[in-house]
């Protein structure tokens, strides 16, 4: 048996934790904002480890049988760990939004107007949607995002007098947002997008370049 992931084939020695990680819900997978340049930092370093354990030489039995090389387990384990990095990220994007379906309530445009001039360019709609769980979603429509380098972009909902706000995690692109089961959008419309450094904070930076208002 093997398990796909973004990187491809998993290893059948791998494949425990393949299982492990399928088995995440989005609420195991609430971790720091990472950059946006982590999915290619893993696949270049998984590729790297990859080819570097199979271009290695075997030691001969007489000299290396009583031990396992301490490069080659270095090689399996940060392949282990990058793959399990892989599979969390991609839980915890992809059940954004459960496969519940809804029922869109409003949908508004995301302007740069007045806002960080690096977001000049940009332009994103957001429909509010009220799941049948009774939950609300933001699914975003973005064009023109700009390149944060040392830095990403975030979704949050803000309300309107800008005092209280909560993160709906980084803007990956167009899709679907969760919104927290108890925030109600009636109290907390504002939609807004962020420019964060990674420096591991998890206040506003102050640097939007994107918003919008919701009427209800």
């Amino acid at each position: 048996m093997s398990y796909d992931t973004p990187l491809g084939p998993v290893p059948e020695e791998y494949a425990d934790l393949a299982a492990l990680a399928r088995t995440l819900s989005l609420s195991d997978t609430h971790l720091d904002s990472p950059p946006d340049d982590l999915w290619p930092a893993i696949q270049h370093r998984v590729a790297a480890g990859e080819q570097a354990h199979m271009n290695r030489p075997i030691a001969p039995v007489d000299t290396a049988a009583s031990r396992f090389p301490p490069r080659r387990m270095y090689v399996a384990l940060s392949a282990a760990a990058a793959i399990v990095a892989a599979l969390i990220g991609l839980v915890a994007f992809a059940s954004g939004d459960n496969g519940l379906p809804g029922t869109r309530v409003e949908q508004l445009a995301l302007t740069n107007k007045g806002l960080e001039s690096a977001g000049a360019g940009s332009y994103a709609k957001a429909t509010l949607v009220r799941i049948d769980n009774g939950s609300y979603a933001l699914d975003i429509d973005t064009r023109g995002l700009p390149s944060v380098p040392e830095s990403f972009l975030e979704l949050w909902i803000i309300d309107k007098t800008i005092s209280g706000m909560y993160s709906l995690g980084p803007l990956h692109g167009s899709g679907r947002y969760l919104l927290p089961e108890h925030v109600d959008p009636v109290s907390f419309p504002i939609v807004d997008v962020s420019i964060e450094p990674t420096d591991g904070k998890p206040a506003h930076s102050g640097k939007s370049i994107l918003r919008g208002q919701l009427a209800a």
